[in-house]
């Protein structure tokens, strides 16, 4: 009996659409990691940002020599970043019970104003300044 079928080499249909569905998987998957990475540098970038503002707010508070107690908000930036800042004048004292002027303690925190009258916490740091060593 004769062979009507010769055997070809080469790759069938279903092979070739298998293929391009594992392809298909890939890239959607590389993809959907692509932009969960940008999103998490974007957000680390930011919040450097929001640290480096904080701390700038902060050296400036405390290099101050007209420091006193107070508590204020700054103005909102462009993109609604603003500092609530509270000095305290601390009542320390020595062991002699010398009482120990020009202390306070500074608290600096990050919000961002996000609309209609809603902000959020960013960061916050707190310090201590002595006016006399400054």
């Amino acid at each position: 009996m004769k062979q009507f079928f010769s055997r070809r080499s080469g790759f069938t249909l279903l092979e070739l659409l298998m293929a391009m569905a594992l392809f298909t998987i890939a890239a959607v998957s590389l993809a959907g990691a692509l932009n969960l990475i940008s999103l998490t540098v974007g957000e680390s970038i930011s919040d450097a940002e929001v640290r480096d503002s904080l701390r700038s707010m902060m050296l400036e508070i405390t290099r101050d020599p007209a420091i006193r107690e107070e508590t204020r908000e700054t103005n909102p930036d462009e993109r609604g970043l603003f500092f609530h800042i509270e000095v305290k004048q601390l009542t320390l004292t020595t062991e002699d019970a010398i009482p120990l002027q020009g202390l306070f303690e500074v608290t600096v925190t990050a919000l961002q104003d996000t609309g209609r009258n809603r902000r959020t916490e960013l960061d916050s740091a707190t310090t201590y300044s002595n006016v006399n060593l400054l």
